[in-house]
């Protein structure tokens, strides 16, 4: 099951917040708990020491900013209401099940010479290839690691409807919850990956290049620094939230058509079983 928001958070705003996390984190000995968005973080969670503060991007404000799960709070507009002067209440919504923004599909195209990519979570850069996210209801992302070696990554999860990650260029190490030993996915390989599964980047090679598709476009990246990865159990046929883990290798792939585009050839990832319809490629 996701996991909802554990307890009340302290907010604070800073406009460096690169900065202000590698300080909770490195220098305060913080470790991260949720990370939003992934691809370009604007609000990351920390814990350390008794405390939990939401560290949110944007101008510095004065007072005090606190957040509560909004399950917890019998009379939301009356908490509203009474918070004490220089005290601003949030509530945060349940997490599950995922809302998904109306889709609004439209064209795009993102050329390769638009960038490197935004630095994203664990350091890696992430480059939007559809910034219209038609709608909010799918972002694709370019992921790269130019230097490669280890990764800086964490076990963590998405609350998420749907995201599988393609291989495009080069090789990387991961490990996933109840699916065995860390494995290398290289280039022409995909992973589904289904909502709530703990996982992890390992190491990479030089000029790694993976793209990401996930729906909905915006949602919560989060730590679960209580398991270790790999776990003791191997259950390739686990369901989480409806969904099955799917690795699907380019090298002992299955026939190849051709494809209704002329010039292109196909074959089936079988994703449509692995999600229960929910995306099929």
């Amino acid at each position: 099951m996701i996991d909802p928001p554990s307890g009340a958070e302290v907010v604070w705003t800073s406009p460096d917040l690169e900065r202000v996390v590698d300080y909770f984190t490195n220098t305060l000995g913080f470790h991260i708990a949720l990370v939003f968005p992934a691809d370009d973080p604007r609000e990351t969670v920390v814990v350390g020491h008794g405390l939990r503060l939401r560290l949110c991007r944007g101008e510095a404000t004065g007072g005090l900013t606190v957040r509560v799960p909004a399950a917890r709070i019998t009379d939301a507009s009356r908490a509203q209401q009474d918070a004490p002067p220089g005290v601003r209440l949030e509530l945060d919504p349940e997490p599950w099940p995922v809302r998904l923004p109306e889709s609004r599909p439209v064209f795009a195209r993102s050329p390769h010479a638009a960038g490197a990519g935004n630095p994203g979570r664990a350091g890696m850069l992430y480059r939007d290839l559809i910034p219209g996210r038609q709608g909010g209801r799918y972002i694709a992302s370019q992921i790269s690691i130019p230097q490669g070696g280890a990764v800086p990554d964490y076990v963590h999860f998405h609350e998420v409807h749907f995201q599988m990650i393609y291989c495009h260029r080069g090789w990387v190490r991961v490990v996933y919850e109840d699916q065995g030993p860390p494995f290398v996915m290289e280039a022409g390989d995909c992973v589904l990956q289904p909502p709530g599964i703990r996982h992890r980047v390992l190491e990479s090679s030089p000029g790694l290049e993976v793209i990401e598709l996930s729906s909905p476009a915006e949602h919560v990246t989060r730590a679960d620094p209580e398991l270790d990865l790999p776990t003791p159990s191997l259950l390739p046929g686990r369901v989480f939230h409806g969904q099955r883990f799917l690795w699907f290798r380019a090298a002992s792939a299955g026939a190849v058509s051709r494809s209704s585009h002329p010039g292109f050839a196909a074959t089936s990832l079988e994703m449509a079983d692995a999600t229960a319809g929910v995306a099929a490629a």
